[in-house]
This record gives C-alpha cells, structure tokens and sequence, in this order.
C-alpha cells in the first residue's frame, strides 16, 4: 500500500511540475510544500502590488497638488480676465469720446480749410493792407494771430487725441492678448496634469485589479490547502505546519476585525479643528470612550514590537502583524505584554487608562500600513458596538 503511494506521489508531482495547475486541480496527492509555496507566492504579489500602489498615489498626490495649483492660477487669471473685460468696457466708453472729440475737431478742421482755400494768403494781406492807422495795423495784426493761435491748437488738440487714441487702443490689445497667453499655457498645462492623472487613475484601478485577483486567489489556494490538510490526515499522513498554512493575513481582515473594546467612538480619525484657536491637526486613529481598568484586546495575532511610554501617548503598545501592518493602542494604565511576545487575535494586551491623555480615560487605537496611519474604520466590524 505504501509502494503504491509512494509512486502515485511521485508519478503526479512530475506531471504537476510540467503543467499548469490551478486550485481544481488538486487531490490529495498534491504536495503540501507547493501549495504553501503558491500562497506565499501570491502574497508576496499582493504586497508588491500594495507597494506599488503606494506610489500611484503618492505620484497622485502630487498631480493633485499641481492641479490644485494650476486651477488657483487659473481662478486668479479669471479674475483678471474679469477686471480686463470691465477695463474694456472703460476703454471703449473712453476710445467712444475720443471718436466723438475727434470727428469734431477733424470737421473743425476740415471747415478751417475750406475757410483758408477760399480766403487764401492774400485775405490776410489785404485785411493789413486796408488798415488806416498803426493802431488798426495792430489790432488785425492781434487778430490774425489769434485765428493762427486757435488753428494751430485745434491741429494740435486734434493729434494728440488721435495719438491718445492709437495708445489706448494698444493698450487694450496688449491686455487682451497677454491675458489670453497665460490662459492659453495654464489651459496648455492643465490639460497636461489632468492627462498624467487620468492615466495614474487608470493605472491605480489596475493595480487594485491585481490586488483584487490574489486576494482572491489566495482564498482559493488556502482553501485548498485545507482540503488537502483533511485528506493527507485521513490517510494518516504528516500535516506539520498546518496552522501556518491556514492563518490568514491582516490584509484579509479587513472589515472584519474585532475591536480592541467595546466603548464609544468618541473621535474618529481626520481633521480636527479647535475652534478657540483656530487650528487644525490631524487625528490619525480612533478614540474609545472607556472605563479606566477596562481590558484591551489585540484585534489581530502577532508579535509586540513595542511596549512602554510614549510621550503625548503614555503606556502604549505597538504590535506587527506582519506585511508591515501596524496596531497601536496609546493611554493605557497597564501593560501585560512586554517586547518580542507573540499575541493572538482577542488577546488581552492591557488594562486601559488616561496616561499621556489629554481627554480623560479612553483607548487611543490606530492602524498603520508602513510608516502611513490607515482610517482603522473600515477595518474593524462595528455592527454590534456602540458608534457616534
């Protein structure tokens, strides 16, 4: 019998080897080692597609950055296109008297000329010439003077109008067209922003896609790595590493996991903004509502990685759970785990407290991917406990 296992084994992990295999394939012959191999496998993708998901957004959040930038300037440059098109109304109010002044002065002009072409030089001459004394020798005189004087204004009045005129005219143009340069090139690169952030979209939707296709594919294989545990043990066969084999990831817990105590949310994470001195500071956890003394769980197994004082936190605990997955849990007036132990999920890890507490007893809990707070929100189930 055993012979025979033996070499059903070995005749099927050759073939297993050379083909594609997928979750429906396996029998009870398969390898354990491979299975465990597949699901490691698939995690690690899905922690590489979370890493490169952190850059999309970080490369997001900068082209958000620019395009908040960019729609300021272009808001400014609206409102200078705003107060141009109201100077151009002035200007055109202004060029229209101008218009007016001119055609005025030019029919002067034009009745002047008519007036002198008929008269010629000889009227002046004449009009000295038919003087009887000095005395009416110098009045025409004064006379032709002044009829040269107002002539001579109303040329001059009438050229610096129309060079007035031409300058205002310019001026508007100039306006117009600096003012439609810069929408042009912030148009120019908004559309080049908003292009570079449609494409991060596009490419973030397909790295959650993939993070989507090996979380489920590491549901799958773990299950199949739990049927397989349950054959290889009704043919008496050795299951070491089971429980290894079948604990699941923080990452697969979102949603579902327990919280750390059952108080009221008294703060949630976010902004928040004191009124009294107009400031604003982010709260990157939660704070439950507690009773000093009352005990504090470990929502997820793993190992303590810190436990002790933290300065505007007081007793704090900070446990990995692996995959650079954090949870700390801050004011605590009792410690009962101490660097490097292992906890399981639901395990008390303290007694809570108001140290380093500014807001009385509570739980101060946060969740970390990396060094980045998460909104621990969607990550807890809070259908039975007590909610804001």
């Amino acid at each position: 019998m055993k012979d025979w296992l033996f070499n059903f084994f070995a005749s099927f992990l050759i073939l297993t080897l050379f083909s594609p295999l997928t979750p429906a394939d396996l029998n009870f012959s398969q390898d354990k080692d491979q299975v465990k191999q597949r699901l490691e496998g698939e995690r690690q993708a899905l922690l590489d597609s979370e890493v490169k998901k952190r850059g999309v957004l970080g490369t997001l959040y900068e082209i958000n950055k620019e395009l908040n930038r960019i729609g300021g300037d272009i808001d400014g440059m609206e409102t200078q296109i705003d107060n141009a098109k109201r100077s151009i109304d002035s200007y055109a109010h202004v060029i229209a008297n101008l218009e007016k002044i001119r055609d005025a002065q030019k029919e002067k002009l034009k009745g002047r000329l008519r007036a002198l072409y008929k008269m010629g030089f000889r009227g002046y001459a004449e009009i000295l010439l038919s003087s009887q004394t000095s005395s009416e020798f110098s009045r025409n005189m004064k006379f032709i003077r002044i009829i040269a004087e107002k002539d001579h204004q109303l040329i001059s009045n009438y050229k610096a109008n129309l060079d007035l005129l031409n300058a205002e005219q310019a001026k508007l143009r100039n306006k117009v067209k600096v003012y439609a340069g810069f929408m042009k090139n912030l148009n120019i690169e908004n559309a080049k922003y908003a292009d570079q952030k449609h494409r991060q979209m596009m490419l973030l939707e397909q790295v959650n896609r993939d993070g989507e296709s090996h979380m489920q594919a590491i549901k799958e294989w773990r299950e199949a790595g739990r049927q397989l545990e349950e054959k290889l043990v009704k043919l008496g066969l050795e299951t070491r590493g089971s429980a290894d084999l079948m604990r699941g990831t923080f990452f697969e817990q979102k949603g579902i996991l327990k919280a750390p105590v059952s108080g009221p949310i008294l703060q949630k994470y976010g902004i928040l903004t004191n009124e009294k001195f107009n400031t604003k500071i982010f709260h990157k956890g939660l704070f439950f509502g507690i009773h000093p003394k009352e005990k504090v769980s470990a929502v997820f197994f793993g190992k303590v990685a810190y436990s002790g004082w933290i300065d505007g936190y007081g007793e704090t605990i900070i446990i990995d759970h692996g995959d650079h997955y954090y949870s700390l849990y801050a004011h605590n007036s009792k410690l009962e785990k101490r660097s490097g132990e292992e906890v399981e999920s639901g395990e008390t890890i303290a007694s809570a407290g108001d140290t380093g507490s500014l807001r009385g007893p509570g739980l101060y809990f946060e969740v970390r991917h990396f060094s980045e707070s998460l909104d621990p929100m969607p990550w807890l189930d809070l259908a039975k406990a007590s909610r804001l």
